[in-house]
């Protein structure tokens, strides 16, 4: 029975919230319980859901949430990551490497990809996407474009997962964060697992460099990390 956990309790986290128990009633997902993370126990979801049984709030980091109870979660579990924070998984995948033995640091900005808009944010990542233009936070990404009209033809998380002759990396850790149900985009915590998985395997070649980046077809925030450090017992 899937677990979802909500980054964040504020207005859009709420609105997430919102959108799961909806799809619930309607049959078109099962929700065993919803775990909403924020360090306001007064946020805007506590305030709306306080009462609601399958509601939960964890008064917590985002980031030390994850690092505590990721590897926890039951089989079948979503993550509805927020669309405006900062690079979460990543600050978490570098908590788990150190946890390891080894050393994560940030690496060089990524270089131009070409895209319609690409701009760097204060916190090192950059900011990619297909659009040009402003899109609503709750797009399904249809395979017609509401703003085009046309075909959505494009998949910005399968081409980050693709070499690239910009990147100077040894491998791509994209985590694909895709429609599930009424306007929720989620990352399966499996593979999110997978990918920390892959890394700390990965160390026992050497040292790394990686493209890592939360995805979904339109829209990506991605950086490098450089991976070193021998693996914990080895």
């Amino acid at each position: 029975m899937p677990q979802f956990a909500v980054v964040s309790g504020g207005p859009e986290g709420a609105f997430y919230v919102r959108q799961l128990l909806r799809a619930a009633r309607a049959g078109r997902a099962v929700v065993e319980r919803i775990v909403v993370v924020d360090r306001d126990p007064g946020c805007a979801a506590a305030r709306e859901f306080g009462a609601e049984p399958l509601v939960d709030l964890a008064c917590a980091d985002w980031v030390e949430w994850l690092d505590g109870h990721l590897d926890a979660m039951p089989e079948g579990s979503q993550l509805v990551p927020y669309h405006w924070a900062p690079h979460v998984l990543l600050e978490w995948l570098r908590r788990q490497l150190t946890r390891d033995g080894g050393r994560a640091e940030r690496g060089p900005r990524l270089a131009p990809r070409g895209l319609p808009f690409e701009g760097d944010v204060a916190h090192g990542d950059r900011a990619l996407s297909y659009a040009a233009w402003i899109c609503p936070a709750t797009c399904i990404e249809p395979v017609l474009c509401p703003h085009t009209r046309g075909p959505k033809d494009w998949s910005l998380a399968e081409d980050l997962d693709r070499p690239h002759e910009a990147d100077a990396v040894d491998g791509r850790l994209v985590f694909r964060c895709l429609h599930y149900a009424y306007g929720v985009g989620t990352i399966p915590v499996a593979d999110i697992l997978a990918v920390r998985d892959r890394v700390l395997d990965g160390r026992r070649q050497g040292d790394r460099a990686y493209l890592v980046a939360t995805s979904s077809h339109c829209h990506a925030l991605a950086t490098t990390l450089s991976v070193s450090g021998s693996p914990r017992g080895a």
